[in-house]
């Protein structure tokens, strides 16, 4: 597991200031000049709460006059830069990891007792969030705080509807968010998160999932969650969705391949528990037509038959045909179809059944399908009805994980 390297830039301002009790890292480049006031500010409405804590601001900022920049005229506010890392992928969420682990090496090299690592766009960057992390971590003493978001039944669908339930079946940690923008880890947890695997760096897949290295690493870490009243602005224009589905699939993949001999002894979940005041959500989200989703599924299941006949076992595919003749409203997908369909595909990622690129992409299809159907059930639910919706999905991939223990341990007797 390779470190991420402090660079000479980055270790003299680091040097002055010795030590800290709370680093704040922003993952992403940030003009000083926006970053300072907003420290500033954060600072003064923290207030007395933490006063005998020693608060560092930390940004990526390239060139050999970064340091220069730190210059405030507030004595009690610390900034610190430190050299973005080289960027060898065009992958978008690739790039935000980066600079998570560059954070968390920071805090490392500061004996840090808490990492708080935000967003490039800042808007966590308020005293509220570092108060809400700092209390989970000094307070509640948890290795690791991931955040809840308020969200609409239509947001974050990737993650409701894939990484979220796999990552609780895997490793047995209700987490809502497993990959996101914001959260904090204790000192004693930043060195393990700094790392990178080389064979995810070699293949471009070097994401962060902090809650597979709390669990596979530092399993007795407690991790707890924050409510945040944070919307975060998403670079992804210009991405196909096939791009941003498939870089964080494959991710997740990968990670359930390097990290099998542990998941495979987790059954059940635990809860992980959350604090603060949970934010309401905005308006009534508008109405989605799933009509263009579900035309896009059906074209799949022509168009990729072939493929995914290497993939999914034959009564999947009796199924999924089955889901073809049905009117559009009455298209559903049922949850424990749906998590075998993606345990299936997450083996044949492992076993490269076909070019890694191509089981990917003939993944978005059947998501897409998902969505459609997700959108048809809960297009008529409360928020709070929406909730209970996708905690009864989450616990159908617990209760199918049986089928993928058997799959990934003897695939062959499964292959049609």
């Amino acid at each position: 597991m390779a470190a991420v390297e402090i660079t000479e830039e980055t270790r003299q301002p680091a040097e002055r200031i010795g030590s800290a009790d709370v680093v704040v890292g922003i993952a992403g480049a940030v003009p000083v000049d926006e970053l300072r006031p907003r420290a500033a500010r954060t600072l003064q409405e923290l207030g007395s709460g933490v006063s005998s804590l020693r608060v560092v601001f930390a940004w990526p900022e390239a060139g050999t006059d970064a340091a220069a920049k730190t210059a405030t005229e507030n004595p009690a506010l610390h900034l610190v830069p430190f050299s973005p890392p080289a960027q060898g992928t065009a992958e978008f969420w690739a790039g935000v990891s980066a600079h998570q682990r560059a954070v968390l090496n920071l805090a490392a090299s500061l004996n840090a007792r808490v990492c708080i690592v935000l967003g490039s766009d800042l808007a966590a960057l308020n005293a509220h969030a570092i108060q809400l992390f700092s209390y989970a971590v000094l307070e509640r003493q948890c290795g690791l705080v991931m955040p809840v978001y308020p969200a609409s039944r239509y947001d974050g669908l990737i993650n409701s509807g894939i990484l979220s339930p796999l990552s609780r079946a895997l490793y047995g940690k209700r987490v809502r968010y497993p990959i996101t923008f914001d959260f904090a880890a204790s000192g004693a947890l930043c060195a393990s998160l700094a790392r990178t695997n080389p064979v995810q760096e070699s293949s471009g897949n070097a994401l962060l999932w902090p809650i597979t290295v709390a669990a596979t690493q530092h399993a007795q870490t407690a991790i707890g969650q924050v409510h945040l009243n944070v919307h975060h602005k998403v670079a992804t224009e210009g991405l196909e969705l096939s791009t941003v589905l498939g870089q964080l699939t494959g991710s997740l993949f990968q990670e359930m391949d390097l990290c099998a001999s542990h998941w495979q002894r987790i059954r059940g979940s635990q809860p992980a528990p959350a604090w603060g005041t949970v934010a309401e959500t905005e308006a009534e989200p508008q109405p989605i037509d799933p009509q263009p989703m579900l035309d896009s599924f059906l074209l799949g299941s022509k168009n990729l038959d072939e493929v995914w006949r290497l993939i999914l076992p034959p009564n999947t595919l009796l199924e999924l045909r089955r889901l073809t003749r049905l009117a559009p409203e009455q298209f559903r997908i049922p949850d424990d179809l749906w998590a075998s369909i993606v345990y299936d595909f997450a083996l044949a990622y492992r076993l490269r059944t076909i070019n890694r690129g191509h089981v990917l992409g003939a993944f978005t299809p059947l998501y897409l399908g998902w969505v459609a159907s997700y959108v048809g059930e809960v297009s008529r639910l409360t928020n709070a009805a929406t909730e209970q919706r996708l905690e009864q999905c989450a616990r159908a991939w617990e209760e199918k994980k049986p089928y993928l223990l058997s799959r990934w341990r003897w695939p062959d007797r499964f292959n049609p």
